[in-house]
């Protein structure tokens, strides 16, 4: 855990000083790291992690008194804004998911993606687009290969 943890750090002080096709990439990868490290953390803790995204970023949630609230106990989870020029998409299950713009559109946080202690979840695909990019990043996971980071060129 210690591993991935310092993995994503460098993640994050790398992506201040890369160009703008760099920091897509290292955003998937460093949302992926933090996956991981969530998919650790609820089966160390016993306890359920999930991850609430918006097209502008995402927050991790815990369950507390059969209410979701927002992540406080580790730092890596606080919640994240993407560069302005970065947004998300979500697919479950092949069908596309309504992401709103940002927290606060709702009453209570509303997880898409939920983490068990046993290590289930739910088949999943998150899109990382730039506006001024031919690519595009999904962190997904399958069945198969459980979870992966690819970058798809888009067609104009």
């Amino acid at each position: 855990m210690v591993l991935i943890g310092l993995m994503a750090g460098m993640a994050v002080l790398a992506m201040g000083n890369a160009d703008r096709s760099k920091q897509q990439q290292l955003e998937a990868e460093r949302l992926a790291m933090l996956l991981e490290l969530a998919e650790q953390e609820a089966m160390v803790r016993g306890e359920v992690v999930a991850l609430e995204l918006f097209s502008e970023g995402y927050r991790f949630l815990s369950l507390q008194k059969d209410e979701w609230l927002p992540e406080t106990v580790d730092q890596l989870f606080k919640p994240r804004t993407l560069n302005a020029r970065m947004q998300l998409s979500l697919k479950l299950d092949e069908k596309p998911v309504y992401l709103n713009k940002r927290p606060g559109f709702t009453v209570h946080p509303e997880p898409q993606i939920i983490l068990t202690p046993d290590g289930a979840s739910e088949v999943f695909q998150i899109g990382i687009a730039q506006h001024d990019s031919d690519s595009l990043y999904f962190v997904a996971n399958t069945a198969e290969e459980g979870l992966t980071v690819a970058n798809v060129a888009i067609k104009p």
